[in-house]
């Protein structure tokens, strides 16, 4: 989908709301704009100022841009609710100059949606502004154009007397990012082995909860996101060989499943024992209300990048954390906290050894079948499962927009990590956000690193609310032999006004 498609939606809204609106009383405009800068030495902008932010701080340091966004929100009747929004960004010093960060227009129904067009999705289960996010549908990336359905929160099951919820997101985009992949490659055509274009996905979510009200409550299900079709250029005796997907119906049939091609071998279609990139994770949250003020929950999510991981035998992998809120009215010294344990060390061990990877005789000789090296984020046909250079799901897995040598695919996806994120309010206008996260890598097991990559990156905020005003200011830092020493001072300031 096109940005001038995406306008075009959005205009669309304008057309309806100017033809069906019978009073301002039905029609809401509101604008934001904004300006941040980030100054400091290093390499980098420091880790947990531009992570988890969906790419609008720029990776590279001394950079800055502003930022001014309108939405629109009209109501059709009772049930009905029709809203979009063009969200416009022009950075200096950055990894992209001029953009549009969104562009949607969204129809509501009740406790429904249809969307189409490029939106910042808000994390479900996950703290937008203290977790380290989800592994497959995180907030790291820049958002993706696409059209899909869902509930716009958790929805109460009918008959069930409010004792069961549930919340789901589906649907198909294309990753726009098929000229930044080709310019990638080249200019480092000796570390990578090829890139893939015209990359499309499947995304979706589907999470049940008991009633959130009570005493305890439980929070389980499971996030899924596919690229499928698209080309892929691969180097053979040094020179691109081009090999391409289909796209049709049957295609995005297949891949709501992942299903794939039994006789891959022979039908020299390796990568499609299972067709297109399939990863996600699977979810457990407990939820103890200790009372109607504080809520601790702990969770475990369990990613996977094919049925090993879904059986669990990738061991302890997967996001473990707890998470303390106080939902007391008026200024609270803390009013969230984080602390979580990421590990993806185990990928299902490091060999993979299926019979259906080789011909026959050698085929039928092989008894015992092996489904490891799991591989997390990286892919032999799409190369990673990255927007942009950017991870869209767990950054502590250094996203390949900081390999320095132009390298495309992710070098250190084998890590343990500590992350602990604190929020409050100092006063009724002043509040603080304090994170910061310690992880260790050895690389992939394809290639393991040489010594341990290890890193610390810590950040302090302030945030001071003006009326329709906002300031921040904040300093973040990295140490380690990841991103580097890197120190950087960040100012941001934002203004919210109603036009009708």
């Amino acid at each position: 989908m096109k940005s001038s498609l995406l306008l075009t939606l959005f205009l669309s809204i304008g057309t309806i709301v100017s033809t069906q609106a019978q009073d301002s009383l039905s029609t809401h405009i509101t604008y934001d704009l904004t300006t941040e800068a980030s100054v400091g030495t290093g390499d980098f902008t420091a880790y947990q100022l531009s992570t988890n932010r969906y790419h609008i701080m720029a990776t590279r340091p001394n950079t800055a841009y502003m930022r001014g966004a309108v939405n629109i929100e009209h109501s059709l009747g009772s049930d009905f609710l029709l809203t979009g929004g063009i969200d416009a960004v022009a950075s200096v010093h950055a990894d992209h100059k001029a953009y549009l960060q969104q562009c949607f227009a969204n129809l509501q129904w009740k406790g429904f949606f249809f969307e189409a067009g490029s939106r910042e999705q808000k994390s479900v289960l996950r703290n937008s502004l203290l977790s380290v996010g989800h592994f497959a549908k995180g907030t790291n990336a820049k958002p993706m154009p696409q059209v899909h359905i869902g509930t716009t929160d958790f929805w109460t099951v009918p008959y069930t007397k409010g004792w069961l919820q549930i919340h789901f997101d589906g649907g198909y985009g294309k990753l726009m990012d098929s000229n930044y992949r080709e310019e990638a490659f080249k200019a480092a055509p000796d570390v990578n082995a090829g890139y893939a274009t015209g990359i499309y996905f499947h995304q979706k979510h589907f999470y049940f909860r008991t009633n959130p009200n009570k005493r305890f409550f439980v929070t389980a299900g499971i996030e899924h996101m596919v690229q499928f079709s698209g080309t892929s250029y691969t180097k053979v005796n040094g020179e691109l060989v081009s090999k391409s997907k289909p796209l049709n119906l049957k295609t995005f049939l297949r891949v709501i499943l992942p299903v794939g091609d039994s006789q891959y071998y022979e039908n020299d279609a390796m990568e499609d024992w299972v067709y297109g990139n399939h990863l996600g994770s699977m979810t457990v949250q407990l939820g103890w209300n200790i009372n109607k003020n504080h809520l601790v929950q702990v969770y475990v999510d369990d990613p996977f990048e094919d049925g090993s991981g879904m059986r669990k035998g990738n061991g302890w992998d997967g996001l473990w954390g707890v998470e303390y809120t106080n939902k007391t009215a008026g200024k609270q010294l803390i009013r969230s906290a984080i602390f979580e344990y990421f590990q993806s060390t185990n990928q299902s061990g490091p060999l993979h050894y299926d019979r259906g990877d080789y011909p026959e005789p050698i085929r039928s000789k092989i008894t015992e079948l092996v489904t490891g090296n799991d591989d997390y984020y990286n892919h032999s046909y799409y190369i990673n499962y990255a927007y942009y250079g950017m991870t869209p799901g767990i950054a502590l897995i250094p996203s390949p927009i900081y390999n320095k040598d132009g390298y495309t695919a992710y070098r250190d996806n084998r890590i343990k990590a500590w992350h602990l994120g604190i929020t409050g309010e100092l006063t009724p206008r002043i509040s603080y956000l304090i994170k910061g996260s310690y992880r260790e890598g050895w690389g992939t097991y394809k290639v393991p690193s040489i010594q341990k990559q290890h890193s610390f990156d810590a950040m302090l905020q302030g945030n001071y609310q003006l009326g329709a005003w906002q300031f921040s200011g904040a300093y973040a830092f990295d140490k380690g032999n990841i991103y580097g020493d890197n120190s950087t001072f960040n100012f941001k300031i934002s203004y919210h006004g109603k036009i009708l």
